[in-house]
């Protein structure tokens, strides 16, 4: 969407936008989550089949939430 001026409503080009990026033949691997070609069929690494999305990456929890309450020293 470009900027309109105010002169007749005019659009501009390039006055703007959101700098939303969309390509329609971005795949990735879900095991390893690296990016893979159009062409490619199967992921070089894994052998996973593509998939066009992915959920967003979470980061493993905080050790002192896996750790048992029981375990822990008094206070």
């Amino acid at each position: 969407m470009g900027v309109f001026s105010k002169r007749n409503d005019v659009e501009e080009p390039g006055g703007g936008g959101s700098g939303l990026h969309v390509d329609l033949d971005e795949r990735w691997c879900p095991q390893c989550r690296r990016s893979l070609l159009p062409w490619q069929d199967t992921c070089p690494t894994d052998g996973a089949q593509p998939v066009r999305s992915l959920p967003p990456a979470m980061p493993p929890p905080p050790a002192h939430l896996l750790a048992d309450d029981d375990d822990a020293p008094p206070e």
